[in-house]
């Protein structure tokens, strides 16, 4: 039996496809993300044509690349250790 063919998106339609897409590679191209991990992400969102589902994950990106720096300025501060002089804390 086969699967039946996805039904043709209309113009609009792909416009937003094509947007959802291309917001989600550019969360995507972010250094929170390793080259496997895009390479991976990059079949599915090709494949995929729903534009709310693209934004989804788009959104999931952007926590985790906002979680990626929180983590990874934590861990700055931790490296310098106590000012040099009183007045760099302000």
């Amino acid at each position: 039996m086969e699967t039946p063919a996805a039904p043709a998106l209309t113009s609009g339609e792909m416009l937003m496809v094509s947007s959802a897409r291309r917001n989600l590679r550019q969360a995507l191209n972010h250094p929170a993300f390793t080259k496997e991990r895009r390479e991976k992400a990059e079949a599915l969102i090709a494949a995929n044509t729903n534009a709310a589902q693209l934004m989804k994950w788009k959104l999931l990106a952007l926590k985790e690349s906002e979680a990626w720096e929180d983590t990874t300025l934590q861990k700055e501060a931790e490296e310098l250790g106590p000012a040099a002089h009183p007045d760099y804390l302000s």
